[in-house]
């Protein structure tokens, strides 16, 4: 997916720990393997010209987030889950954040 930074100044944000991939009711994240060939793939694509907001995007400028999810082989994921917080569940519950269905 790609994110545009709707700031005021230059960010830098990833998959891991704001995003699940969900099949209806069973939500997906991240491990910590994942994430780290998430951000070999980003590290290869940014070394291509591809500057994805792993490494930082100013105000404006979007770019592709890399992700990588463990889910079965029969499972056809279903919706997309990213969160507005630090991450998808803090102590205090569920984050606020955004439901994306796929088609």
């Amino acid at each position: 997916m790609d994110a545009v930074n709707a700031g005021k100044s230059s960010a830098s944000w990833d998959a891991g720990g704001t995003v699940s991939l969900n099949v209806e009711d069973t939500r997906y994240t991240e491990s910590q393997k994942d994430a780290e060939y998430a951000s070999g793939y980003a590290q290869y694509w940014n070394g291509k010209g591809q500057t994805a907001p792993t490494f930082g995007i100013n105000p404006g400028s979007k770019g592709p987030v890399h992700g990588v999810f463990q889910i079965p082989k029969s499972e056809k994921p279903t919706s997309i889950w990213v969160t507005s917080g630090t991450a998808i569940t803090t102590i205090d519950g569920a984050e606020p954040g955004y439901l994306i269905p796929l088609t």
